[in-house]
């Protein structure tokens, strides 16, 4: 504890006395939870500057996720996560994804030529900054219309499990005790998923005996 509490008085009188920016990865914002990270996802006041850790999720067809990922240590940009979900969806699948859907902050150049190499047909992701007429007319088609649809849910399936499985905030201590709960509340998001289309398919089954 002590020299958590002596890095917190350096980085106080750096910031305060001194007047210097203290870069967040020189910076103890827990005591208890030392791991814990400053996340500022370019959000609006007051939520402009969150604390824990930035989770990267990548779904399959169907509302199943079949990775994710932790970051443990400060807040990388998006893109740097794409091709190794690529990966990862190839290792399960044995093939690249059809469609490739996502934020606008995964669109690098060099993730849609990485993603046109392993396989991807359609790149359903907006383009950064300035865009072409060509670009642009791209962007308006309808698949790519439809991939974006399917990035709104991955959204939504995002906000429910947070508030459905508890992972807004994690009771577990320490970075292992994190990722693990995070990892279970993946597993009970899934198996919903399954039970729900289970259920859907003998109600309708049932439909159609009548």
């Amino acid at each position: 504890m002590l020299p958590l509490v002596e890095q917190v008085i350096a980085q106080t009188e750096r910031r305060v006395l001194k007047g210097e920016s203290v870069p967040a990865a020189d910076k103890v914002v827990s005591l208890v939870e030392p791991h814990t990270q400053i996340i500022c996802r370019g959000k609006a006041p007051p939520h402009d500057t969150e604390f824990g850790h930035k989770v990267d999720y990548a779904e399959a067809d169907g509302g199943l996720i079949i990775a994710w990922k932790v970051i443990a240590l400060g807040n990388p940009p998006d893109e740097s996560w794409l091709v190794p979900a690529l990966r990862e969806h190839q290792r399960v699948f044995h093939h690249a994804p059809h469609v490739l859907a996502g934020d606008r902050a995964f669109g690098s150049p060099d993730n849609k030529r990485r993603a046109r190499q392993v396989g991807v047909k359609q790149f359903a992701i907006p383009q950064t900054g300035h865009l072409t007429k060509r670009q642009r007319q791209r962007e308006k088609q309808p698949w790519f219309k439809q991939g974006q649809r399917f990035r709104n849910g991955i959204e939504g399936r995002i906000s429910v499990i947070r508030r459905t499985v508890q992972l807004t905030r994690c009771p577990n201590h320490g970075l292992d005790g994190f990722e693990r709960w995070i990892g279970w509340g993946i597993i009970v998001a899934n198996l919903v998923v399954i039970a729900r289309k289970i259920r859907n398919r003998r109600r309708g089954s049932k439909r159609q005996a009548k």
